[in-house]
């Protein structure tokens, strides 16, 4: 099973494959937050620092929100985002 590490709650997480985050959150005590639920307002906003290739691709309307809010490269809105795969580490983005 894909492991999922937050860095920022020193806590790593075996999920299911095709696993939501926003799912993982709310199963397990983490400090990722969320807003809206649908991409739309960036409370959720993560950084993924290893695995990026083991979570779900993003879609126009992330990436659509992305670029306006200037985030970088390896950020991701955890609402929008499941397990693909492998293992993942991911910290709150600030």
């Amino acid at each position: 099973m894909p492991k999922v590490t937050i860095k920022t709650d020193n806590k790593t997480i075996e999920v299911k494959e095709g696993y939501p985050l926003i799912d993982m959150c709310e199963d397990h005590d983490t400090s990722i937050l969320f807003g809206c639920r649908d991409g739309a307002c960036g409370a959720c906003m993560i950084r993924v620092i290893d695995g990026e290739q083991f979570i779900s691709k993003m879609q126009d309307n992330e990436r659509d929100f992305l670029e306006t809010m200037a985030a970088a490269p390896n950020e991701r809105l955890a609402c929008q985002c499941k397990v693909s795969g492998g293992d993942i580490v991911i910290e709150v983005s600030e």
